[in-house]
């Protein structure tokens, strides 16, 4: 016999949800652990759930009826629904295995080792500009201008052009967070400037570095793909590219500052510098949550789930599952089988989760002689649900002794 789902709404979007993300995890998964909100979504806490939910053959991207992400919101010709659709990450195979095939190149091992030097000398450049001693805001001074930096050197896309990125990103990530309909408008705007904008980069590419993505697709281009799946897959790579990363350094050095005894072994044991930022990625999770909708009836444990039920696992809640990891809400750079899936897993497992882990391991690299002499001064987490996101990390800079 199967036991009903827990009827609640979690309020993932207030300050306070977000001061208190680990205890709420942690009562959901010893008193809630599949939840069923008002809205007729189901949340999965446990690590083999959430296992189970992405890698499911019943559970996939696309919802049965064939609506999209935001068809509650918006029809299936808008522009950001449309845009949306043609993102890797939300389509199910075989689709999807020809898209991501064709953006793949860039993120490979050779590839991204290549790179090293060049996101070294970014990461200096801006470390330069940090003053000796004062305040430094560590998400618009190194966090966010590093990964588009980078993403940007990938593609191919003007550097200067950043601060757009940033703005665009932003309500992106809005607008997949919250579905509200000022967010879904404010997205429908960007859908269509980025369409333009990569278009435009399209049409004049022989301006753009010979051996960049967007060289690098267009002349390998095929008929296996459309042209709106190129635009909007180099529009996803934007996104996508900075976001995950920039969360990943901000949550780090927040984390191993908080943590005085675990960075003063980091710092006499660099070689751990992998295994930490593992734990990082276990501990405080860039992205929070990844749905998929059902296509049959799926159990989770002791509860069913009908079919077309759309049911998001709560990463962050399975990466301090205590079935799985001995003490979850310790941090601990030298945890083994750190079996975290901060990058989903399955087909879907993040394309650029080499590239945030390089971004990662250099930029903590270069800070770590400098770390125990910042200070925190206020940080504050954004309201997303679906994103483990800093709005601000002020710290502050001392003198060496």
């Amino acid at each position: 016999m199967k036991r009903p789902l827990h009827r609640l709404s979690p309020l993932f979007s207030s300050h306070e949800y977000q001061a208190m993300l680990y205890e709420y995890y942690k009562s959901y998964q010893h008193d809630t652990p599949v939840i069923c909100n008002e809205d007729g979504s189901v949340y999965v806490t446990h690590y083999a759930d959430c296992l189970h939910l992405l890698n499911s053959p019943s559970c996939k991207r696309e919802a049965p009826n064939g609506g999209g992400p935001f068809s509650k919101l918006a029809t299936p010709t808008s522009a950001l629904e449309k845009m949306i659709r043609h993102w890797m990450v939300f389509m199910d195979p075989p689709r999807h295995d020809l898209v991501r095939k064709a953006f793949a190149s860039a993120f490979l091992a050779k590839p991204i080792n290549r790179m090293e030097p060049m996101i070294r000398a970014r990461v200096r450049q801006l470390l330069e500009q940090w003053p000796a001693t004062g305040n430094v805001e560590a998400i618009q001074q190194l966090a966010f201008p590093l990964p588009v930096m980078v993403i940007a050197d990938i593609l191919g896309v003007p550097e200067q052009d950043g601060m757009q990125f940033q703005s665009w990103a932003l309500q992106l990530t809005e607008a997949l967070d919250t579905a509200e309909e000022a967010s879904i408008h404010r997205g429908e705007g960007v859908a269509l400037e980025l369409k333009a904008y990569f278009e435009h980069l399209v049409a004049t590419r022989n301006q753009l570095p010979e051996h960049c993505l967007i060289n690098t697709v267009e002349n390998t281009a095929d008929s296996k793909l459309t042209a709106e799946e190129y635009v909007y897959g180099y529009a996803f790579l934007l996104w996508a590219g900075h976001e995950t990363t920039k969360n990943l350094i901000a949550n780090g050095i927040l984390t191993l500052i908080q943590h005085p005894v675990q960075l003063a072994q980091l710092q006499q044991e660099p070689a751990l510098l992998e295994s930490a930022i593992e734990e990082i990625l276990r501990y405080e999770c860039p992205v929070q949550k990844i749905s998929r909708w059902t296509h049959e009836d799926v159990s989770f444990g002791e509860y069913l789930v009908p079919a077309g039920t759309l049911v998001t696992a709560l990463i962050g809640a399975a990466n301090r599952d205590p079935a799985t990891f001995e003490h979850p809400d310790q941090f601990d750079i030298t945890r083994s089988k750190n079996r975290h899936i901060a990058f989903g897993t399955g087909i879907h497992h993040c394309l650029g989760a080499l590239l945030a882990r390089t971004e990662a391991r250099i930029v903590l690299g270069e800070l770590l002689p400098r770390l125990q002499h910042l200070t925190i001064t206020d940080y504050q987490w954004r309201t997303f649900s679906a994103f483990r996101s800093l709005e601000r990390l002020h710290l502050n800079v001392g003198l060496p002794c």
